[in-house]
């Protein structure tokens, strides 16, 4: 008798709460910043999880400013990682739309 259950699949990476999970790493800033307009065009009414990481700050410095800026048109709102004590801390942002 065969007891081989069928299993699940999990996806990579750790559960988030979060609608999508756009991760920027190893990206340079220009594309990456075309993938975050992407994503919150592609995901209205939706909670997007940005992983820029630490690093030397250039991904981050370029989604944070653009949301201070007002530069990505479909955002509600956003929360710093480090803000709400989020998983990463300022490696991450969070993206309402």
């Amino acid at each position: 008798m065969n007891s081989r259950r069928s299993e699940k699949k999990e996806p990579h990476g750790p559960r988030t709460f979060y609608d999508v999970r756009l991760d920027l790493h190893g990206m340079f800033c220009e594309e990456a910043m075309r993938k975050v307009e992407k994503t919150i065009g592609a995901n209205p009414g939706s909670s997007i999880l940005v992983i820029h990481g630490h690093g030397g700050g250039v991904l981050r410095n370029a989604v944070r400013n653009a949301l201070r800026a007002n530069k990505l048109p479909g955002v509600r709102a956003y929360v710093f990682g480090e803000d709400i004590n989020a998983p990463g801390l300022d490696g991450v942002t969070i993206i309402y739309t």
